[in-house]
């Protein structure tokens, strides 16, 4: 059993040559993970576990505020999803606490956790990006020495999501509003969103005139949320619209640099009150791109190399929109009948 000495806890174990072994550790759960693995290695005839300080430099990382804010440097920075997972790290924080030892959160402990998120009305799939966060701590920890196992996590299955997507006639309205309102540049950008399927902030908005081949055959996203660029043909309506961009836009960086996020979503609200689309996003587009691709038959592999999907399975659920899919396997069966 794990004793008080001093400022520090002190396990016991002796080993098999009957050595008796007792390192000091920082807290009890510390000492107590160790004695109880250690016990467990000299059952069953294996070397005693190393003794980890379950410091990262100058942090401690036992208490789980420090933890996430370890790895919220060493690990989150710089990435895309940074803001994504440290916003769903923080949730683990708040309501574990930040001096909770992390030792002492088990799958019981991450089981309320969930419980609880399921409560405040999450969806399956918010819960399962929280838990993710919290694994990707408890990682961190397991590999600095802070815990001896991690612990298991139960994720949910997801629903399979609704895309929203706009038809020809939806799309006309979209564009019409625009060149309605003088504003041509978001006018260009809805047409080049729907013919590319691009990411509309990270990529469309991001690829600077170098990124196009020439005449505009093509666009290369060099930038993607999945860190692989990606390169789509363009439409002759694309290419026209680019042609006409730079000669009148030369002074930019690219045809649809220099925009402002907030500004953007200011003009496309307007334009879902006016219109009544109030569930059209940009991301709409990039859903309508897909789906466009999926109707007209193209195989799915090469559907998911045009929208840069790493997982055949994102790209399989826009199946599900895909009218009269199974209709030619009838016929197949029809005619051998």
């Amino acid at each position: 059993m794990a004793r008080k000495r001093g400022n520090k806890w002190q396990a016991s174990v002796t080993d098999a040559n009957g050595k008796r072994h007792r390192p000091a550790f920082d807290t009890e759960s510390q000492a107590v993970a160790w004695e109880g693995a250690a016990k467990l290695a000299v059952d069953e005839g294996r070397p005693l576990p190393p003794i980890a300080t379950g410091k990262a430099g100058n942090r401690d990382l036992a208490l789980l505020g420090s933890l996430f804010t370890h790895v919220k440097r060493t690990h989150w920075a710089g990435m895309r999803s940074a803001s994504t997972s440290n916003t769903n790290a923080k949730t683990v924080v708040e309501y574990f606490g930040e001096k909770k030892p992390v030792a002492d959160i088990g799958s019981a402990e991450i089981a309320e956790f969930r419980a609880d998120l399921a409560e405040r009305g999450l969806s399956h799939s918010t819960i399962n990006r929280k838990c993710a966060a919290l694994s990707k701590m408890l990682h961190v920890a397991h590999d600095a020495g802070v815990i001896t196992k991690v612990p298991r996590i139960r994720f949910s299955k997801e629903e399979q999501t609704k895309f929203r997507y706009i038809d020809d006639t939806e799309e006309k309205v979209i564009l019409a509003f625009w060149l309605a309102t003088g504003d041509q540049d978001l006018h260009d950008l809805s047409m080049f969103l729907v013919d590319t399927g691009a990411r509309c902030y990270s990529e469309a908005m991001a690829a600077g005139w170098d990124a196009f081949a020439k005449g505009f055959a093509s666009v290369t996203f060099w930038h993607t949320k999945t860190n692989k660029p990606r390169t789509v043909p363009l439409t002759r309506r694309v290419r026209e619209m680019l042609i006409r961009r730079q000669k009148t836009l030369h002074n930019r960086t690219g045809p649809f640099t220099g925009g402002s996020k907030d500004t953007m979503k200011g003009r496309w609200m307007k334009m879902r009150t006016t219109t009544g689309l109030h569930d059209v996003t940009p991301h709409t587009l990039r859903h309508t791109c897909c789906t466009r691709l999926i109707n007209a038959g193209v195989d799915i592999k090469r559907v998911m190399t045009w929208m840069g999907h790493t997982e055949l399975t994102t790209t399989l659920r826009y199946m599900q929109i895909r009218p009269n899919g199974l209709d030619d396997i009838v016929a197949m069966l029809e005619k051998a009948a």
